[in-house]
């Protein structure tokens, strides 16, 4: 694994010290466990893995042994989940470009600057605030949701769900954020995401919730088709005090 270039793509990613630092030390614990990540990505992209580390609540709810080689104590049901991401986590830091050893503060900062612009920029600082404030007040999206990804972005197949959350009857809910209008390519994506899930949880009920400013007639127009999910438009309220 090429631990310092990793961690230094993590720091620009997750700006939260201790989302990055996790899905490091998982990272590591994956390479002890199963060898080196390179080379195991060069081989089959953590396919093989993923499929191992694979674990339903079903799973959970007959008391399956863990599957892995980590040698887990306690239920593997979140574990597992939070191995896979940390793995997929990884994959995404080799195909935007982790076969080059970052190890100076210029090259980090270069490499910093290169991934934000693939993230859009203001859009992508602007979601990142509203993913956080939403974490904060969860309640205030729909009464009796949980968030179930331990604070951290849940992957799954076709890249990671912002929020990952269960309702008060059980439901996994994918939430997906977006901060200026949606339009009807997020309608697949989170679409995607919520198929992911149900391949992983086959026995557990999926629905989304999208969040975006507004939403083109496109996107309003697709939900129509998909009873499962719905659109939520976000609005910012402003206090003003005496300086």
């Amino acid at each position: 694994m090429k631990a310092e270039a990793f961690k230094a793509w993590l720091g620009v990613r997750y700006p939260k010290p201790t989302v990055a630092a996790s899905y490091f030390s998982s990272a590591k614990r994956l390479e002890d466990a199963y060898g080196d990540l390179d080379v195991l990505y060069e081989q089959h992209r953590f396919d093989e893995i993923l499929s191992e580390l694979n674990y339903s609540s079903t799973d959970a709810a007959a008391a399956k042994p863990d599957p892995s080689k980590l040698n887990l104590t306690g239920s593997p049901y979140n574990q597992l989940s939070n191995f896979r991401t940390a793995l997929r986590t990884y994959a995404l830091f080799c195909d935007e470009g982790g076969e080059s050893e970052i190890v100076n503060d210029a090259a980090i900062v270069l490499a910093g600057a290169a991934i934000t612009d693939r993230r859009e920029g203001k859009q992508f600082e602007v979601e990142r605030h509203l993913q956080e404030e939403l974490r904060k007040e969860i309640g205030q999206l729909e009464v009796g949701l949980t968030i179930i990804d331990g604070g951290a972005e849940r992957s799954v197949e076709s890249g990671f769900i912002d929020i990952l959350a269960q309702d008060k009857s059980g439901a996994l809910v994918v939430i997906e954020l977006k901060s200026g209008t949606a339009k009807r390519e997020a309608i697949g994506q989170i679409v995607g995401y919520m198929g992911d899930l149900m391949t992983e949880e086959p026995e557990t009920q999926v629905r989304g919730i999208l969040v975006a400013a507004d939403f083109d007639k496109s996107c309003q127009s697709g939900v129509r088709a998909i009873p499962t999910l719905r659109l939520k438009r976000y609005r910012f309220a402003f206090t003003f005090e005496e300086a």
